[in-house]
């Protein structure tokens, strides 16, 4: 009776150690998180003001409006879309590192949209953040480029473009510019 009760002891500290290193072995994801880090900086723009330049196929409009943290997400969307950090992508881009620079880029051969993210740094503070997302099959192809610029002494978004350009087969290319500032 002693033996199996210190048998079923240490097999309850076996099991126990086993399962902690299992919880501190989670990788980490490779990729910037640019879908949090959106996420985050749209928590400091809510009920900041917006000026806004959109242009489809040439029609211009400009677009003056305060918005709430929701309306913020919805605004800056293209940005989150470009999000890489997924398991499912894990592997697929060659990063490269340097002291003002984080740069991903896709692999040949690897599928995925987003062709490519930039970090800008400045520092410790993030001075610009940039993607290239290209999308296509037999009938439909399209090519978004955004980029946000901060602030250099804050961090603080400043102003953000977006370029889009959708060609359906057999008709004339949709292209839609997005130029905005941010009114603290």
């Amino acid at each position: 009776m002693k033996h199996s009760f210190i048998g079923v002891l240490i097999l309850f500290i076996v099991l126990g150690c086993s399962g902690e290193n299992k919880s501190v072995e989670q990788p980490e994801s490779v990729y910037f998180p640019i879908k949090d880090y959106v996420e985050v900086k749209t928590l400091e723009l809510d009920g900041k003001g917006i000026i806004k330049e959109l242009n489809v196929n040439g029609n211009k409009e400009l677009i003056r409006d305060t918005l709430n943290t929701e309306e913020w997400l919805k605004e800056l969307n293209f940005f989150i879309k470009a999000d890489i950090s997924r398991p499912s992508l894990a592997g697929s881009y060659e990063t490269q590192r340097s002291a003002d620079y984080l740069i991903h880029t896709l692999k040949e051969g690897e599928k995925g949209e987003v062709q490519k993210i930039v970090v800008k740094y400045e520092g410790e503070i993030i001075k610009e953040v940039t993607f290239k997302m290209k999308n296509s099959n037999l009938f439909y192809e399209s090519e978004t480029r955004g980029v946000i610029f901060n602030q250099s002494l804050t961090g603080k978004p400043d102003h953000y473009a977006v370029e889009t350009v959708q060609k359906v087969i057999f008709l004339k290319p949709n292209k839609m510019i997005v130029n905005a500032s941010i009114v603290w």
